[in-house]
């Protein structure tokens, strides 16, 4: 019997969305983000918000926890999985902040697909499985330039005095939906940033950084390997945003 390519390739996408009070944070910017990869990977859309809609119909939202939706390509259409999950990033379990280990695997920066948030997670899981298991929280990824890309699943920003900083999406990333608001919210609070490479040799001059996922919101990171970070008054304004 002839398998879709969902089946055969893992060919497919997904997004996790925060729970808050009931409702779906972000929610708008998590279909539409889904859609534009559905439309890039030509996985037919037609009808995939009115499904999802249907399916989170079925589910208790009333959990400190997040909506898990993935789709498959099935040949002229999709297979469609929505559920629920519970998360665990209280302030306490990350009070003291998250280390980060500076991992060998390069993000190429030539590979569109780490643009989309595809079923292919199966490196950034055990790259991050190994670094739970050596004492980390999350790793850092750099491409064959040697700049800073993302972690297995945050975004990354950095602090020096009163400028943060972050990388491009084309130096190898997923373009993340709390990354994006969270760079609205600087345009709304004047808070100065760039978008730019960032050298990892270029880390250490940082005062602060600051990891992000829908899911989590922002962390503050004590540490890359041996490079050390402090919570300035300013990296505690923008942890408040």
């Amino acid at each position: 019997m002839k398998q879709p390519d969902g089946i055969k390739y893992g060919k497919g996408l997904f997004e996790t969305i925060k729970i808050k009070n009931s409702k779906l944070e972000y929610f708008e910017d998590h279909i539409q983000r889904l859609k534009n990869s559905m439309e890039f990977l030509k996985i037919c859309s037609d009808g995939i918000e009115k499904d999802i809609e249907f399916e989170i119909q079925k589910l208790d939202l009333n959990i400190d926890g997040a909506v898990r939706i993935m789709v498959l390509e099935n040949f002229e259409k999709y297979i469609l999985y929505v559920e629920t999950r519970l998360t665990d990033y209280t302030d306490e379990k990350f009070q003291s902040g998250l280390k980060l280990k500076l991992v060998k695997q390069i993000r190429d920066k030539n590979n569109f697909l780490n643009n989309h948030k595809t079923n292919n997670y199966l490196l950034n899981h055990e790259v991050l499985a190994k670094a739970k298991s050596d004492g980390y929280d999350e790793v850092v990824f750099l491409n064959q330039d040697r700049n800073v890309t993302e972690g297995s699943y945050t975004n990354l920003f950095f602090i020096k005095d009163c400028m943060v900083v972050t990388p491009p999406v084309e130096d190898g990333l997923l373009p993340g939906i709390y990354r994006k608001n969270l760079i609205k919210k600087f345009d709304e609070e004047n808070i100065q940033y760039e978008i730019r490479h960032i050298p990892f040799e270029e880390v250490e001059n940082f005062d602060a950084c600051i990891c992000t996922n829908s899911l989590m919101e922002k962390r503050f990171v004590e540490s890359i390997d041996d490079i050390k970070f402090i919570k300035t008054e300013y990296t505690e304004r923008i942890l408040k945003l």
